[in-house]
């Protein structure tokens, strides 16, 4: 577990070294403020819970940008062997990469717990969807890292892996849109319970499933181990 901290670390301070990660809180700081006011602009409908739908569409553009140097950098310096000269396993730089990766998330989201706290000036608010949409993305942010870390080992181009990232994770937003616009077909319900975007909708209204919690669990460790395979695979050239 040392090993694995000891990545991660690495990991989040590489990203505080360089402009990206201060242009990416700015700007997602920015977007919940402005999200915000234009609630407080309806004070008869007030709900906090919108700006957290939309924060977690902002992050389908954030992820690409996370993610695709975490592997894809490595390779086309020539330091991921270097890497595995140390003892390492493919396990232990995977999931320090991914955790790296993660906790820059929870640092976006943790500069955007004052405006729950904002909000009760304004009106009383139900604390069970604010909590249940930072569960939320905390998730989607689990499972979008995860996916662009796998696209991030399949290349050494920083710019195609962020844009398979970005691809691959905008065809799991369109396998929801059948769902939502034919709710009562079976097929079109089975097409959308694969998709991220699909899952996360409860928890924004305050209710955490455990079918959810398990969907994105299996999809976050689905994509690790394809990463430590890909990894892997390096051995048998």
């Amino acid at each position: 577990m040392a090993k694995i901290g000891l990545i991660a670390w690495k990991e989040l301070k590489t990203y505080f070294t360089s402009w990206i990660a201060y242009v990416l809180i700015t700007g997602w700081l920015f977007i919940a403020g402005l999200l915000f006011l234009l609630v407080l602009q309806r004070p008869q409908e007030f709900q906090v819970s919108p700006i957290y739908n939309i924060l977690v569409t902002i992050m389908l553009f954030i992820a690409p940008l996370v993610t695709m140097r975490l592997v894809a950098e490595e390779r086309s310096s020539g330091s991921l062997e270097m890497l595995f000269t140390s003892p390492l396993t493919e396990w232990q730089v995977t999931l320090g990469k991914f955790f790296g990766a993660w906790a820059f998330i929870g640092i976006l989201l943790l500069v955007t717990l004052h405006l729950p706290f904002f909000a009760t000036h304004y009106g009383s608010i139900d604390t069970g969807p604010v909590w249940g949409s930072y569960i939320a993305l905390l998730c989607v942010g689990a499972a979008f890292m995860s996916f662009g870390l796998f696209c991030s080992s399949l290349t050494e181009s920083q710019v195609v892996a962020g844009f398979l990232t970005f691809g691959g994770l905008m065809i799991s937003w369109m396998l929801n849109w059948p769902a939502q616009e034919m709710p009562t077909s079976d097929v079109a319900g089975f097409i959308g319970h694969w998709s991220v975007f699909s899952h996360f909708q409860d928890m924004m209204r305050g209710a955490v499933d455990t079918k959810d919690l398990i969907f994105f669990l299996s999809f976050t460790v689905l994509f690790l181990f394809a990463t430590v395979r890909v990894l892997e695979s390096r051995k048998w050239r």
